[in-house]
């Protein structure tokens, strides 16, 4: 079971580091299968799921739910993947997503922007000044994504297992730091990281079904989940959708249980 989840600057190698380390353990490469598993499930554009993590909200997006509705969505699939276990998970905010779970080794590849600048123009054949605003552009909007689903700078490396960089490390030994670390007895899945995992995982997946049904899809709750059963808080508008707050979990694949905490609000006319 267990997962490597990979997150890296552009220009900096990283994903080629993952593709050699899934290469290496026989394990499955996972990046665009979680934008075009998740616009086939909840019937997305894929274009529109890879704004909401890559790109830096409009004004009028800010003012809505959108991107993170479409957020939800990726999450849902990156615990579905991370629950067969023996997959390299690379970007989709995996990193900080899978981080709560021990037995997930997380890693960020970086190097410097001049040095990235160069290989994004050898690869895109484009001058210096283009290849510059394509990075900034990328990292900008992964930037605020992340402060925005989760409050953090995804550039620190305290939110990371291992951070690489890829000046002065080939790409063959970024790969060996990386499985190196990976044999530490720290990372090996227990009892307790497996139940956080699927905790974790049957959570994500009731806030996907709870925002691909219209009669809940505006709802903003609280979701935990445990052993198979779920926890609902946070206010509604309504007794109506309290109740269909909880059919919708019920339905939810795992569920056997819900524990309806939501309370029903209402907002008196003046």
């Amino acid at each position: 079971m267990t997962v490597i989840a990979m997150t890296k600057e552009m220009g900096s190698l990283g994903t080629y580091i993952a593709m050699e380390v899934a290469k290496r353990l026989g394990y499955e490469f996972v990046r665009q299968d979680i934008i075009r598993e998740a616009a086939r499930e909840f019937e997305v554009p894929e274009e529109a799921l890879v704004r909401a993590v890559e790109e830096r909200p409009g004004f009028f997006e800010r003012l809505g739910q959108g991107s993170r509705k479409q957020f939800i969505f990726v999450a849902a699939e990156v615990f579905d993947f991370a629950a067969k276990g023996s997959a390299v998970i690379m970007g989709r905010f995996s990193t900080l997503l899978l981080r709560p779970v021990s037995h997930v080794l997380t890693v960020r590849v970086c190097a410097p922007l001049e040095l990235r600048a160069r290989r994004v123009m050898e690869r895109h054949a484009i001058a210096r000044g283009p290849a510059l605003k394509m990075i900034q552009a990328y990292e900008a909007g992964v930037l605020a994504r992340a402060r925005e689903f989760f409050g953090v700078d995804w550039r620190d490396p305290l939110q990371y297992d291992l951070t690489v960089n890829t000046e002065r490390v080939s790409l063959e030994t970024g790969a060996d730091q990386v499985l190196r670390l990976l044999e530490r007895p720290e990372f090996r899945p227990t009892d307790a990281s497996r139940r956080m995992l699927a905790d974790l995982h049957l959570a994500a997946r009731v806030r996907a079904v709870l925002k691909a049904q219209a009669e809940t899809t505006r709802l903003d709750v609280d979701v935990r989940g445990e052993a198979g059963r779920v926890t609902l808080a946070g206010t509604v508008a309504s007794a109506r959708e309290r109740e269909a707050a909880e059919r919708v979990a019920r339905g939810a694949p795992g569920v056997q249980d819900v524990s309806n905490h939501l309370v029903a609000t209402v907002i008196p006319i003046r």
